[in-house]
């Protein structure tokens, strides 16, 4: 999996802390995540669900992945909101259900491994080793996208600036992963 050094500036910002390039898109979308450390548009609600199930392959470093469960309480802490994407922004509206996320699992995965998280699970996932750089499909199934936290955080997801696109690039080409 190489990529072409001519689509570093093509890379966006994920609120989940990571840069992603599309690949390709249809009933199933590839991309590629690059995370790089703590980063400084790193949303706050990173418990979340998907409308896919997500394949991934680990091609460098490792990556924590928790799932949970989240319980219904009149005074829990977390607000859970429905996703949706409008003019390349992260929209979060209120369900009216608040509560807490119990922890069901985690695991660890590192560069050689894959992992499958099914659309609908909700899970927070963390790079421990970085750089971590995985190849990422996604077989779209329709259905709510969820983020649970404490407020709204909308998010306008954006290309990567000059100085972002030198940083993947580096890691990229740290890890022979830029095509010829």
């Amino acid at each position: 999996m190489n990529v072409d050094k001519g689509q570093i500036r093509d890379f966006h910002i994920h609120p989940l802390g990571f840069y992603y390039l599309i690949l390709s898109s249809g009933e199933v979308t590839h991309r590629l995540h690059v995370y790089v450390g703590k980063t400084d548009f790193s949303a706050e609600n990173a418990w979340h669900t998907h409308e896919f199930d997500l394949h991934s392959k680990i091609l460098v470093g490792s990556i924590k992945n928790h799932i949970s469960e989240f319980i219904t309480e009149d005074e829990g802490n977390l607000t859970e909101f429905s996703v949706e994407y409008a003019d390349g922004k992260s929209i979060l509206n209120e369900t009216g259900r608040k509560g807490k996320l119990s922890e069901i699992a985690s695991f660890i995965s590192a560069a050689g491994q894959e992992y499958f998280i099914r659309a609908g699970t909700i899970h927070c996932a963390l790079s421990i080793d970085n750089p971590c750089v995985t190849h990422v499909s996604m077989r779209h199934n329709g259905g709510t996208i969820f983020s649970y936290g404490a407020e709204e955080a909308p998010f306008a997801r954006r290309k990567v600036n000059k100085s972002e696109a030198s940083e993947i690039l580096e890691v990229l080409s740290q890890n022979n992963l830029i095509s010829s």
